[in-house]
């Protein structure tokens, strides 16, 4: 297959970023024809508690008002199911379900690692039960799967499975990783063989494909874990990229990261969430990306909803994250 001219795009105005491979001149914005916008939101991370429920539904209602022709969901959209018995897992898919009922427009849901059910629990969730691992999220928001793909005025989305499940080492129970996987791969070659040359992608997952923020945080040598970033990133990146390919969406970090290489944008949304429901995430506020959509590219702006935390937290409560679970 014939490799395919990259397009032309231009570092959004206010959003932090660094650009690398592209010196030629960009068009101004407001020369461009935009074709559509979508909203891209990440880490909603529902419980009852802490006020999420009440943030979610006014995020919804920001971006409600914003009038975008859709919505893709970035994963970890409840908190959690890794580790919680049926009954748990139950009220929390619910809840966002309920919730989402609240959307004027379609919602496209891509899986996180906190939608997979009781696969760090063996001894409360078996691994024989019929939710188990994946196929709650099948059954609730998937369909019956974990990926897909759809087009929209002409452009071909990619809704990915970035959550690959390893049995620990102690043969007790079974932890996630970063993971496209072969079969998934396969899979997308052929979606992509059938869309016409000439049509824009974009990918959205969970797990990011690139991020700093481990090496932000430890120093620029220090090396991502396995429940960070795609380990089979490179074989997808190498597929895409032969296509015209306009951008990859991801979440799982609650910070927001703007990468572009070869006029390809990779970004990563902050969370609806912002540091699970604790305030915003290491300064990064609760919020979710509008996406706008141009015929030579992709553009994305960071909206905040307003959200204030404290409302809803105990005076004096300071939130723990367990960095098995989290990996960030």
């Amino acid at each position: 297959m014939k490799r395919r001219s990259f397009m032309k795009t231009a570092l959004p105005a206010g959003i932090a970023g660094i650009g690398a491979g592209s010196c030629a001149k960009k068009p101004a914005i407001s020369e461009r024809k935009k074709i559509f916008s979508f909203v891209h939101y990440s880490d909603v991370h529902i419980q009852p508690e802490r006020g999420a429920r009440e943030g979610f539904l006014a995020a919804i209602e920001k971006i409600n008002s914003l009038k975008p022709d859709f919505a893709v969901s970035g994963g970890d959209l409840v908190m959690d199911v890794l580790a919680a018995d049926e009954s748990r897992a139950n009220v929390l898919y619910e809840m966002y379900i309920e919730c989402c009922k609240s959307f004027d427009i379609p919602v496209y849901n891509v899986m996180g690692n906190h939608e997979v059910f009781g696969i760090t629990v063996p001894d409360i969730v078996p691994e024989n039960h019929p939710e188990w691992g994946k196929e709650m999220f099948k059954k609730r928001l998937g369909d019956g799967r974990t990926y897909r793909s759809f087009d929209h005025k002409g452009v071909h989305f990619l809704l990915l499975d970035s959550v690959g499940i390893e049995k620990n080492e102690n043969e007790r129970g079974h932890h996630y990783i970063g993971e496209i996987g072969e079969e998934q791969m396969t899979w997308l070659k052929q979606d992509l063989a059938g869309i016409p040359v000439d049509t824009p992608v974009i990918a959205v997952a969970h797990i990011p494909y690139f991020t700093w923020i481990s090496q932000i945080q430890n120093g620029p040598t220090f090396q991502n874990a396995r429940g960070t970033v795609l380990t089979d990133g490179k074989e997808l990146h190498d597929l895409l990229t032969q296509y015209r390919f306009f951008g990859f969406l991801e979440g799982h970090i609650h910070i927001n990261e703007l990468y572009v290489y070869k006029d390809v944008k990779y970004i990563d949304t902050a969370a609806v969430s912002g540091g699970w429901w604790s305030g915003p995430r290491d300064g990064h506020p609760e919020g979710f990306n509008l996406v706008h959509v141009f015929e030579d590219g992709i553009e994305n702006e960071y909206m905040t909803y307003g959200w204030d935390a404290s409302k809803y937290a105990e005076a004096g409560e300071i939130l723990k994250l367990d960095k098995k679970l989290f990996l960030v």
